[in-house]
């Protein structure tokens, strides 16, 4: 989308709701079903092994839930760095179009988005069904499109024409190392839907049939950036990912060999265009995140990551709006690779962005 303010005009699924009719978040329900099949069952080995499932069709898509599982604990052996979603490898969300929502990435940087970017749902690293455990990890990855209050949320219904998850299981020696006998891996799908409501309610009062935040789509891409100068030496980056705009990003940065370090040193620099975004320290913005995340249970910030927060958190009276760029601005980082890094070190840029597709509700503007 051009640069600018999204339209915050509501749609006619939206216009009156709350005087003449029910809202579509309090007629709705939550659903979630299986997927048609196991996206992946079996043993890690030394080469990588694809998934892919079209995703059930039915109700109003907030995201796929991909359960990975150990069904036979591994012998010997530890989980690297990454850890446990570091299993999965360029997995994707794809539109009915075959075009991508969420673009093909590891299973640890989209780990990081929903840690961030979603940081009202669960922590996926504090949930209850995570284990770091090397010889029999497990957790969940939620890919998913939607933001809150049903903002972002796919229409489902067309059972001919499917969303579509792609990924493949990671090799033996990119998951960890010295293991005697790898362990063996379910990937479970589960679809996560907002259930589409009857017509009227048990009065015959309207229901609002459609989600207010169908209009407002979300698209995930990543930016990977290698050869960056050794310790003590100048990068400047251009970041390619503009058209939208941003609710946040992440940079991911790791060593020469391919291990998460804090590489940023002072100053770090960002300017969009013309504009001096700010020339900060590290910690600035570790004490933006501490900020942003206050009222949010989450864990720990990760070596390596750097958060850029976009978005307001309403109630808590915090955050900042938007960041709306176009296909022509031009978004600049120049930071010093910081002492002690070895070897060429690299950063993968994760963008979270929103773009309308038709007037949208005013109340989901900048969440």
């Amino acid at each position: 989308m051009a640069g600018g303010a999204i339209a915050a005009t509501q749609s006619p699924a939206t216009q009156g709701s709350t005087s003449s009719g029910n809202p579509f978040q309090v007629v709705t329900n939550l659903y979630a079903e299986k997927n048609r099949q196991p996206a992946f069952s079996g043993i890690l080995t030394t080469s990588q092994q694809a998934f892919g499932f079209a995703v059930n069709a039915g109700n109003f898509l907030r995201g796929v839930r991909l359960l990975l599982r150990t069904t036979t604990a591994g012998v010997g052996g530890t989980l690297g760095a990454d850890g446990v979603f570091n299993i999965l490898q360029n997995v994707s969300l794809s539109n009915v179009d075959g075009s991508e929502i969420l673009y093909a990435m590891g299973g640890y940087a989209h780990s990081q988005c929903s840690k961030y970017f979603r940081p009202w749902d669960t922590d996926p690293y504090l949930a209850y069904d995570y284990s770091s455990a090397s010889l029999t990890p497990a957790g969940t990855l939620f890919l998913k499109p939607e933001i809150r209050w049903t903002a972002g949320a796919l229409a489902n219904t067309d059972s001919r024409s499917q969303y579509n998850v792609q990924g493949y299981i990671n090799t033996t020696l990119g998951t960890g190392a010295g293991y005697t006998t790898a362990p063996t891996i379910a990937v479970t799908p589960y679809l996560d839907a907002y259930a589409q409501p009857d017509p009227t309610d048990l009065q015959g009062v309207p229901n609002q049939v459609v989600p207010p935040g169908v209009n407002l789509q979300v698209k995930r891409r990543h930016q990977a950036v290698t050869g960056l100068s050794g310790a003590g030496g100048n990068n400047v980056i251009s970041m390619a990912m503009t058209g939208n705009a941003l609710r946040g990003l992440l940079l991911i940065t790791r060593d020469g060999s391919n291990v998460r370090q804090d590489i940023l040193s002072d100053p770090v620099s960002w300017r969009l265009d013309n504009r001096n975004m700010g020339k900060y320290q590290p910690d600035i913005i570790y004490q933006w995140i501490q900020d942003q995340y206050a009222g949010f249970q989450i864990g720990a910030r990760a070596t390596g990551v750097y958060v850029f927060p976009r978005f307001l958190n309403p109630g808590e009276l915090n955050g900042q709006g938007w960041l709306y760029t176009s296909n022509a601005t031009q978004m600049i980082w120049e930071f010093a690779t910081a002492a002690g890094i070895s070897g060429s070190p690299s950063v993968e840029i994760v963008t979270d962005e929103v773009y309308p597709v038709g007037p949208v509700d005013p109340t989901l503007v900048d969440i």
